[in-house]
């Protein structure tokens, strides 16, 4: 396994090096975009006001090894675009450097596909055109012309000094090992030789292939697995790696995943997610000033600096002990990940902390009162936090909440409640699962149990569409008289919406009672792929196309599938109309369910369970 050094540095830090660029890499190649976004960017961030001591920009990491063992001589494995653009724009500020900071040398660049590059890059600053000798001078010299341009643009404009943008580039201020200075830097991303890999192409190849994305979690990575000793380093390194990959396998797991995550995304790393939410928390402890919403890499920051200033993570105490914040870090990262295994594998915390989880609540939240209380006082938590989520108050009975609840006014108080009434009874099944990334990835949202009428349907042709899927069921189950006038409709060129609306209250009263079709017991949840497809359509064709959804695999909450096969009706002797009996059925079994679980079992928990069994298995792992 390659061993890696990484760490923030700041540009004066390459100076008096030299950095060569392989035969195996293409040569420079950033356009005029490329070259404008980080100019802009470095003048966004030097120009704001609000700047806290130590804040940074930070450029994308540069990978290098060292060339023959030589200590100021490195291969440029990753990061030479950047590299050679920031070399050209400190060779524009020459005359700043030499004045200001005393700086007539920074660093050396080599091509070793064009061996005139060195001395090219020398004399850059001469150029007053286009060179087309050959492509990279042409890269070159178009990336320096517009370097100059910008500069006499923004100068012209009293936007930015040479002495400004050379400060920002050049200025350190040490104190205690830390540097004060509101500057530019580079994340480090040093390779050393070992059996393994030994080549700087190969490194260049993986990199590029994917195969170590340079992610904040790849970057805490390489800082986690090192050993300050030799002694069984590689044992130590083999089991951490091993360790990691189980996590990682583990968080791939869709299941897993977005029962955590209640929005559809995807990172290449997910164990990056543990990471995350360790940095949010110990982010006080440090003094890393960098805009975590904007900046990829601030995951890492934390961290290196944690490791880096030795902060014991477990009482958050400044230590002397070499490497034991490196692994009291990697102990929290497991703690997390069996925290959340427990969760998921225990189908009460699955289905309840799922809940919260995707109505809004936050998880720093639910994880600092889980390892805070014990099992019966996290229980209540939990039942507490449930309430609030769906504002229904002790006070008032669910029965009175429920039914005040409207569609227009209370969407997202209704879904929640149709959520939750969906999870409970999944979790009291205790044979099915609540598939949370179903919920995530399919974008569940209210469907009309009996139809809005056809409010939603805005010209002829979709008009149409509904009338045809209307008739031929009408046609196969005896409603002859509708299905005639229906079929008569359809033979008319342009079908008006007064005259669309007339058949379709005629038909709907075939299967369905007068009612409030926004009240909460003529609604249910199905994904929004599949309520477009059953929208604005009568009672027993939706019945039909859920039944037919359900026999492909497709995912249908347990709800939702009761609803449409009248489980929840008591002595119902149809299936094709949704009746007033249908709709009070629907709505006592939610009353029930959510009265079932809403009552206080604090006593009842802490009478079956003894005291010592109490706590929450999360503290014995």
């Amino acid at each position: 396994m390659t061993q890696t050094q990484i760490k923030l540095i700041s540009i004066p830090e390459l100076f008096n090096k030299t950095f060569i660029i392989g035969s195996y890499q293409r040569g420079y190649r950033w356009d005029e975009r490329q070259v404008l976004d980080l100019l802009n960017d470095i003048l966004e961030f030097q120009s704001r006001y609000n700047k806290k001591p130590g804040e940074f920009y930070c450029l994308q990491p540069l990978v290098v090894k060292k060339h023959n063992n030589n200590q100021n001589e490195y291969e440029v494995i990753d990061g030479q675009q950047r590299l050679t653009t920031i070399f050209l724009v400190l060779t524009f500020l020459k005359d700043r450097l030499k004045e200001d900071y005393y700086i007539e040398n920074i660093y050396q660049l080599k091509y070793e596909t064009r061996p005139g590059s060195e001395d090219y890059l020398r004399k850059i600053s001469d150029i007053i055109t286009e060179d087309k000798d050959n492509i990279d001078y042409y890269y070159i010299s178009k990336a320096f012309l517009c370097i100059k341009n910008w500069f006499e643009e923004n100068i012209k404009q009293k936007r930015i000094t040479k002495a400004d943008f050379a400060n920002a580039l050049i200025k350190v201020d040490r104190k205690n090992g830390r540097d004060l200075a509101n500057n530019v830097r580079f994340i480090w991303y040093e390779a050393e030789d070992d059996e393994a890999v030994k080549d700087p192409a190969e490194i260049f190849t993986r990199i590029n292939m994917g195969k170590i994305p340079l992610t904040s979690a790849e970057l805490i990575k390489a800082i986690l697995f090192i050993k300050e000793s030799e002694e069984d380093r590689e044992n130590h390194q083999f089991k951490r790696a091993y360790e990691w990959e189980s996590i990682e396998s583990a968080l791939r797991a869709d299941k897993f995943w977005y029962f955590l995550n209640r929005q559809k995304h995807d990172i290449p790393t997910r164990i990056e997610f543990i990471f995350d939410l360790i940095a949010n928390k110990y982010e006080k402890l440090v003094d890393i000033e960098v805009n975590k919403l904007i900046d990829p890499y601030y995951t890492f920051y934390i961290f290196n600096e944690l490791i880096s200033k030795k902060i014991d993570v477990i009482n958050g105490q400044i230590i002397a002990s070499e490497g034991l914040a490196r692994d009291s870090l990697w102990d929290e990262v497991k703690t997390y990940h069996r925290m959340f295994d427990e969760w998921f594998y225990n189908d009460e915390y699955y289905h309840l902390i799922g809940y919260l989880i995707h109505s809004d609540t936050q998880i720093k939240e639910i994880i600092k009162c889980c390892q805070s209380y014990d099992k019966v006082e996290f229980k209540d938590w939990i039942r507490n936090e449930i309430k609030k989520s769906i504002q229904f108050q002790d006070k008032n009975s669910v029965g009175n909440y429920l039914r005040e609840l409207e569609y227009d006014r209370d969407y997202k108080d209704i879904r929640k409640v149709l959520l939750l009434f969906n999870i409970l009874i999944a979790k009291d099944s205790h044979e099915t699962r609540f598939s949370f990334n179903k919920f995530v990835e399919q974008k569940w949202t209210l469907e009309h149990i009996h139809a809005q009428n056809s409010e939603t349907i805005k010209n002829s042709n979709q008009r149409k569409l509904l009338l045809a899927d209307q008739l031929k069921y009408l046609e196969n189950n005896g409603y002859l008289v509708a299905a005639k006038d229906i079929e008569d409709l359809l033979k008319e060129k342009i079908i008006d919406e007064n005259t669309f609306k007339k058949i379709q209250d005629t038909i709907y009263k075939l299967f369905s009672d007068e009612i409030n079709i926004h009240s909460i017991d003529n609604l249910t949840l199905l994904s929004s792929h599949d309520n477009s497809a059953l929208s604005n359509n009568i009672f027993p064709i939706k019945r039909e196309k859920i039944i037919e959804i359900d026999k492909k695999g497709g995912f249908v909450p347990i709800g939702t599938k009761n609803v449409f096969l009248k489980y929840f009706s008591k002595n119902s002797e149809q299936t094709v109309k949704w009746e007033k009996q249908d709709r009070d059925a629907y709505l006592e079994s939610m009353v029930e369910t959510l009265e079932e679980y809403f009552k206080d079992e604090k006593g009842k928990e802490s009478n079956r369970e003894g005291q010592n069994e109490n706590q929450f298995l999360v503290f014995n792992c």
